[in-house]
């Protein structure tokens, strides 16, 4: 059976794509390394027709060539599927790169057939590799800063006082939305929980009974926990990271995050929602 998919309007695409977040996963290894090589890459127009290579002779066919670093390298026909669902005929890529890894991409979408030249592409490089350096000089700023948010010597009087940063640098730290601390008999609520401080409070209660004694993480506490019980729902929490403070499980620090909408797979062919921690 097949099934034909409705194209829809060009703004209805760029509308339903904008705040999502796209997993990792959905750039296989193999590409992952390429774009990491590779740092700009320019498909002038998806529908035209890929030029056969040609050897001198049949001894050339024993040594695959490789185009790694050739901006006429034809896209994967997976990828041009990808586009065409999208109603995408040009496209160009600037990769992100920090640590020797691919921290990210730049995507650049035209509805039409468009061709970037050479010293644009070169400026596009060029302004990828100076984002790439200050995101690492930014990740090893934020390293050096979470140095200085923990002191390791609790007092009596405050045994929360070994906390030495704000609510707002912790949550910074870990990204979060909001936390619970929970020392003892003390406990804090970290950020501005509002509508969250319900649920964050229940969530304490919860994890104080399990005492984990292990850095536990979720990114949708309902799955994961079903011996969690609610009457209201979880509604603002969805994930959860939980590092012990003790080795007994008593003490711990709590991190939550709102659901964020991320899309995965083929989403072309329907969107795969999910919240992601």
């Amino acid at each position: 059976m097949q099934v034909e998919v409705p194209k829809l309007p060009k703004w209805v695409l760029i509308y339903r794509t904008k705040g999502l977040h796209f997993p990792a996963s959905d750039i296989p290894a193999q590409a992952r390394a390429l774009y990491a090589i590779n740092k700009v890459r320019l498909l002038y127009d998806r529908e035209q027709t890929t030029a056969r290579l040609v050897c001198n002779t049949r001894e050339d066919l024993e040594t695959p060539l490789d185009l790694t670093h050739s901006y006429l390298r034809a896209m994967s026909p997976i990828h041009l599927k990808y586009l065409g669902h999208m109603g995408v005929r040009a496209s160009m890529s600037i990769s992100l790169t920090a640590f020797d890894q691919l921290w990210g991409l730049v995507s650049c979408h035209s509805y039409s057939p468009m061709r970037v030249s050479f010293p644009i592409r070169k400026m596009c490089r060029l302004i990828g590799e100076t984002a790439s350096r200050n995101i690492e000089r930014l990740s090893y700023a934020r390293r050096l800063h979470a140095r200085k948010l923990v002191n390791t010597v609790p007092t009596e009087q405050n045994p929360g006082g070994y906390i030495v940063a704000s609510s707002d640098d912790l949550l910074k730290l870990f990204d979060a939305d909001c936390g619970v601390l929970s020392i003892r008999d003390e406990t804090k609520l970290l950020g501005k929980s509002g509508e969250n401080s319900q649920e964050a409070l229940a969530m304490l209660e919860y994890l104080r009974i399990r005492n984990f004694t292990a850095i536990t993480t979720s990114q949708d506490i309902v799955r994961d926990f079903p011996d969690l019980k609610y009457k209201p729902g979880f509604n603002v929490i969805a994930g959860l990271l939980l590092v012990p403070l003790s080795s007994e499980g008593r003490d711990f620090i709590v991190f939550f995050r709102q659901p964020q909408v991320s899309v995965s797979g083929p989403w072309v062919w329907g969107w795969c929602l999910s919240a992601v921690f």
